[in-house]
C-alpha cells in the first residue's frame, strides 16, 4: 500500500509457520529487530525501574509482517527460510529484513551467489522487494562476510556515540574505569569490599564457582550485608550459564549495597556489554584495572595462617552509570562486524563486488523485548533490551529503505540501495575518517583507519538518502548478466536456479551498474562503465576521482548535465602503477550544482600479469 511500506522479518523464533505467531511465543530477538525498523515513536525505554530515554523505529508508521523461519537453540533449515521468503513476497511485502544468514560459504554450489538462500532473494528482488541482510558477526578477520550477492544490501555494524561508562573509586584514591548501567552508592561514602570466595558458608562449594556470585545460598549473608560484593567474571558468563543480572539478584538478596565484577583474564577482542541493574554495580573489563583492585583488596585484608579473613579493610564506592557519555569518535566499525573482501565461491576466491554495502548502528541498540523471552538472560522479564550485532544494523537499513519507498514508491530495489550507498559518509562526528575496532596483540582492542572492506560505501545518512540526486539503477537482467559473466560459474547451474538462459553479458562482473567498483585482479588498464539516472530536476555534475598511489584513476567525461529522469554513462579507467600485493582504495565523486553529492567507492588490486 502506497504510503505505508510493509516490512517483513525472518529469524529469532521457533519453527516455520507461514500463518501466525502464537501470542505466548517467545519472540524476543524478532521483537527487537522489528522494533528497530518500525517500532512506535517516542516510547520510554524503562528497564530495572530506570528510564534510558525514548525510542523510535526508523519507520514507525510502516506495517510489519513477521514469519517464523528458525528453530530455537540450533537455528533451522535453509528450506524453512526460503519458504518464509516466498510467502512474504506472495503477501506483498515491500522491504525484507534478514537478521540471519549462513555460517559459512556454501559448498553445494560453485558460487556464493547461487546458494538456495541468495537465489531465492534474487526472485524476491525481481518481484520488487528490497532486501537488507546482516553481513555477519565473524569480524574483524578478513573474508568473514556471509552476505554475498549484488541484489542484497549487506549491512555492517557500527558503534554509535553512546558510551555507558562507570567507575569504582577505591580507598587508596584510585578510580578504576568499568561498565555499569546502575545507580551510584550513597555519595561521599565508602563501603567495605568483601570477596565472594572469602564469605563462603562451606569451603566445599568451591566446585560450583562461587566467585561468579550466581548462588546466594552458598554465601554468608551476614558478612555481605551492607557491603559491596566482589565477584569474578568467569567463562560461565561467556558460555551463558552465568549472567550479570543474576549477580545483581544475588547481591540484592544478601543485602549488599552493590557489587563489583572483575575480569581477571580476557582473550583479545572479548566483547563486554553494559547491562542495566537495579542496584549499584560495575563490571571492571580491563585486566590491569582488575589486578589493581585485587592487589588493593589483598593488601588491605587481614588473614590468619589458614587464609581465613580476620578483618575486611578494603573500601570503595561505585559511581553513577545511568547516563551515557557521547563521543565524537563515532560512528566506528564494531569489532564483531564481518569484513570483506567479498568472496565468490567456497574456495574464498575474491569477488569483483564490494561487500559489505553500508554501515549502520549495530552496537548496544535499545529496542523492544519479549518479557518471557530467553535469548538474553540479563533481560528476562523486561520490555526492552540493549544488544549488539549486525542483526541490529540490518533493520536500521530496512526501516530507512521503507522511508525511501514511501517517498519514492516506484523506485526499484537497486535505486533504493543506490540512494543509501551514494549518500553515506566516511567521516565521524568530528569530521575525521571513520575508524574500525580491531584486534591488537595482548590488548583486547585497538582502532585502525576503516576501509570499504569494513564499512562498504560508508555510514548511512537517512536524510540525504531521501534525496540522492542520481541513482545507479539495475534490474533482474542486469543481475543475470553479472552471474553469466562471473568466471567459474556453470551456465547450466544459473539456468537451474533462474530458469533463464545466459543470453546476457556484461563483459565482466565489475561492469554491473553498481554503486561501487571492485576489481580484484587488475592487470594493465581496465575501463569500467557506469550509468546514472537523474531522479530530481536538471542538474550539472562535475566528476572527480582519487585513488591510492599504486593504482591510477581517471574518469570521463569530466562533467555532464542530466535532465529529469534522464540517464547518462561515464567511465572509470584504472591503471596499475605498482603491484603491491594489497588492495588500493579510492572513490569517484559526482558533485551537482544544486548541492547533490554522489560518492562511489573504488577498490582494486594491481598485478603485473
Amino acid at each position: 500500500m502506497e504510503g505505508e511500506p510493509v516490512i517483513s522479518y525472518k529469524g529469532g523464533v521457533n519453527g516455520f509457520e507461514a500463518t501466525a505467531v502464537e501470542s505466548d511465543e517467545k519472540i524476543d530477538f524478532s521483537s527487537h529487530t522489528a522494533a528497530i525498523a518500525a517500532g512506535n515513536n517516542g516510547i520510554p525505554v524503562q528497564v530495572q525501574g530506570f528510564e534510558f530515554g525514548k525510542a523510535s523505529g526508523m519507520a514507525p508508521r510502516a506495517r510489519i509482517a513477521v514469519y517464523k523461519a528458525l528453530y530455537r537453540m540450533f537455528g533451522g533449515f535453509v528450506a524453512d527460510v526460503v519458504a518464509a521468503i516466498d510467502q512474504a513476497v506472495y503477501d506483498g511485502v515491500d522491504i525484507l529484513n534478514l537478521s540471519v544468514g549462513p555460517n559459512s560459504p556454501p559448498a553445494t554450489t560453485k558460487t556464493t551467489y547461487l546458494n538456495p538462500f541468495d537465489a531465492t532473494l534474487l526472485s524476491a528482488v525481481k518481484a520488487g522487494v528490497f532486501v537488507a541482510q546482516a553481513s555477519g558477526n565473524g569480524g574483524p578477520l578478513a573474508k568473514t562476510i556471509v552476505s554475498y550477492s549484488p541484489w542484497i544490501a549487506s549491512v555492517a555494524a557500527a558503534v554509535d556515540d553512546r558510551r555507558y561508562k562507570n567507575h569504582l573509586t577505591l580507598g587508596n584514591g584510585k578510580a578504576l574505569a568499568g561498565l555499569g548501567l546502575s545507580p551510584s552508592t550513597s555519595p561521599n561514602q565508602k563501603f567495605t569490599l568483601v570477596a565472594a570466595n572469602d564469605v563462603l558458608l562451606d569451603s566445599s562449594v568451591g566446585k560450583f564457582s562461587p566467585s561468579d556470585c550466581q548462588r546466594p545460598e552458598v554465601l554468608n549473608g551476614n558478612m555481605v550485608k551492607g557491603n559491596i560484593l566482589l565477584c569474578g567474571y568467569s567463562f560461565n558468563f561467556v558460555s551463558g550459564s552465568a549472567s550479570i543480572k543474576k549477580v545483581a539478584e544475588t547481591a540484592k538478596s544478601l543485602g549488599a549495597v552493590g557489587f563489583v565484577l572483575a575480569v581477571e583474564n580476557a582473550s583479545p577482542g572479548t566483547k563486554f556489554d553494559p547491562v542495566p541493574v537495579g542496584i549499584p554495580g560495575i563490571l571492571i573489563t580491563d585486566v590491569s584495572n582488575s589486578m589493581d583492585l585485587i592487589d588493593y583488596y589483598n593488601v588491605s585484608t587481614s588473614r590468619d595462617w589458614t587464609g581465613r579473613v580476620k578483618s575486611f579493610k578494603a573500601v570503595g564506592s561505585i559511581g553513577d552509570g545511568l547516563e551515557p557519555v557521547l563521543h565524537k569518535s563515532a560512528p566506528m566499525v564494531a569489532l564483531f562486524s564481518a569484513r570483506g573482501p567479498n568472496i565468490k565461491d567456497y574456495k574464498f576466491e575474491d569477488a569483483d563486488l564490494l561487500k559489505p554495502d553500508i554501515l549502520a548502528p549495530g552496537s548496544l541498540i535499545w529496542a523492544s523485548w519479549s518479557p518471557n523471552g530467553t535469548d538474553e538472560a540479563n533481560y528476562e522479564g523486561e520490555n526492552f533490551a540493549m544488544i549488539s550485532g549486525t542483526s541490529m544494523a540490518a533493520p536500521h537499513i530496512a526501516g530507512i529503505a521503507a522511508l525511501i519507498k514511501q517517498k519514492h514508491p516506484h523506485w526499484s530495489p537497486a535505486a533504493i540501495k543506490s540512494a543509501l550507498m551514494t549518500t553515506s559518509t566516511t567521516l565521524d562526528r568530528a569530521e575525521r575518517p571513520i575508524l574500525a575496532q580491531q584486534y591488537s596483540g595482548s590488548e583486547a582492542m585497538t582502532f585502525v583507519p576503516a576501509t570499504p572492506f569494513d564499512y562498504g560505501s560508508g555510514h548511512v545518512n537517512p536524510r540525504a538518502a531521501l534525496d540522492p540526486g542520481l541513482v545507479f539503477d539495475a534490474g533482474y537482467e542486469d543481475y543475470l548478466g553479472f552471474l553469466c559473466t562471473t568466471p567459474g560459474i556453470d551456465s547450466r547451474e544459473i539456468g537451474n536456479y533462474t530458469h533463464q538462459p545466459c543470453n546476457y553479458t556484461l563483459g565482466h562482473p565489475y561492469n554491473l551498474n553498481y554503486p561501487s567498483i571492485t576489481v580484484s585482479h587488475l592487470v594493465g588498464t581496465q575501463t569500467i562503465t557506469r550509468t546514472v539516472t537523474n531522479v530530481d530536476e536538471e542538474e550539472s555534475y562535475t566528476i572527480t576521482a582519487r585513488m591510492a598511489p599504486a593504482v591510477a584513476i581517471e574518469t570521463s567525461p569530466p562533467a555532464m548535465t542530466i535532465g529529469p529522469g534522464a540517464s547518462q554513462k561515464f567511465t572509470v579507467t584504472l591503471t596499475v602503477r605498482s603491484a603491491t600485493g594489497s588492495y588500493s582504495f579510492g572513490e569517484v565523486m559526482l558533485k551537482g550544482n544544486r548541492g547533490h553529492k554522489v560518492r562511489m567507492p573504488v577498490v582494486a588490486m594491481g598485478y603485473d600479469h
